[in-house]
């Protein structure tokens, strides 16, 4: 079972798709792996049972599981959705930096902004 902090701000059904996709795109989560029953989730973070389905029927709808009946559900194979996802993530990203060139940060505010977070990111990954 995946652990995860829910925190205030998002929705918590969008908190928990992340989580999994997370997991899926990083591999952690292998294909066909059988995810955490429902009713299990819902106990695990105590939250109510049809956040996490309402999670699981976002992520079937974008490719990344599949359900098989009275079985449950499994993660997709990798296939197109590792493409749309990446894709979805581009487009958040150029959306933050259109946002941030409006509000006045520099391409090179930018490139720092940037080397910082990888940086911090290499930092992390070393420990």
């Amino acid at each position: 079972m995946f652990t995860m902090r829910l925190q205030g701000g998002a929705p918590i059904y969008e908190q928990l798709e992340q989580r999994i996709t997370e997991l899926i795109i990083s591999g952690e989560m292998a294909e066909n792996e059988k995810l955490p029953a429902v009713r299990e989730i819902a106990k695990q973070l105590s939250i109510n049972p049809n956040t996490v389905q309402r999670t699981y029927a976002n992520l079937e709808a974008k490719g990344l599981i599949y359900s098989i009946p009275a079985k449950g559900s499994y993660v997709a194979a990798q296939g197109d959705y590792l493409e749309k996802v990446r894709g979805e993530g581009i487009e958040a990203f150029s959306e933050s930096v259109r946002n941030a060139l409006k509000q006045g940060l520099s391409v090179d505010d930018l490139y720092n902004i940037i080397n910082s977070f990888l940086e911090e990111g290499n930092k992390n990954d070393k420990k």
